[in-house]
């Protein structure tokens, strides 16, 4: 397991991950209990960890165990708002939100990609030796 990562919902993140997303804001549960995580805009500390599409049309939470993500498009980029320069009817941000989603959706609905995804990330995780190997000279 990379330095630094959390056991739950490793997977789940590195699929985020792996379509464009990006750790928003840490989940209050994922922190030691000694640690009590504050944001200066924020007062409720966040249930689920919140990650962002390096986009910035839509943001995904994981909910964990068999309830997999909840999606939301950033409604802050519709039509009128910041970062919509995007003129066309296929760029609009709600459009590029719905294809982020489908994709990841798509992916997660095929058995074959979900096995070579798992088989990759495992196989991502070398065990590393406790005793380092003996120095030759």
């Amino acid at each position: 397991m990379p330095e630094g990562s959390q056991t739950n919902n490793y997977f789940e993140s590195a699929l985020l991950r792996k379509f464009g997303f990006v750790l928003d804001i840490e989940a209050a549960s994922t922190y030691p209990e000694q640690i009590d995580p504050s944001y200066s805009y924020r007062r409720a500390p966040f249930k689920y960890s919140q990650w962002v599409h390096r986009s910035g049309v839509v943001f995904a939470q994981i909910l964990g165990g068999t309830n997999g993500f909840l999606f939301l498009t950033n409604r802050l980029m519709a039509p009128g708002r910041i970062g919509t320069s995007l003129k066309s009817k296929e760029q609009r941000p709600s459009v590029l939100a719905d294809e982020v989603m489908f994709k990841v959706n798509d992916f997660c609905s095929d058995p074959a990609n979900l096995i070579g995804f798992y088989e990759e990330e495992i196989g991502a995780l070398v065990q590393i030796p406790e005793d380092p190997p003996p120095l030759k000279l």
